[in-house]
């Protein structure tokens, strides 16, 4: 949220499908939180297919492809424990991406901290 208030005129793509145990698309929760915040809905672009991180950024890459004609710089949102492998990723997909991270639970951390750590081994492997 707070990089859109800093940066009023950044076009916002918001990343996420919507998994089995989920009544609506990561895309579709982010962007309602984004104009319950205050974004204007005119900035928000939804991604609502992709199932991982790889396909988010792929994804996205696509929808801004299709938008700038000139190269564009993009920023990475997702939460501190991700920013690693996320903007690796970025950086495969030939995205020139920076990173603003949000912060983790406390409560969280042992679960994604892991979760992420075998997910990063996975990149290291298969590079997505």
């Amino acid at each position: 949220m707070e990089y859109s208030i800093h940066n009023p005129k950044a076009i916002i793509v918001v990343s996420g499908g919507q998994g089995p145990q989920e009544d609506i698309t990561e895309a579709l929760a982010m962007e309602r939180y984004l104009i319950s915040k205050g974004t204007p809905k005119e900035r928000i672009i939804k991604e609502e297919e992709s199932t991982s991180t790889y396909e988010n950024l792929l994804f996205s890459k696509n929808i801004l492809d299709d938008i700038f004609t000139d190269p564009y710089k993009t920023v990475v949102i997702t939460n501190n424990f991700h920013i690693y492998r996320a903007t690796r990723l970025a950086e495969n997909l030939g995205l020139d991406a920076t990173h603003y991270h949000g912060k983790t639970s406390w409560y969280s951390i042992p679960v994604n901290y892991a979760r992420e750590c075998i997910a990063t081994l996975k990149f290291w492997i298969f590079g997505e």
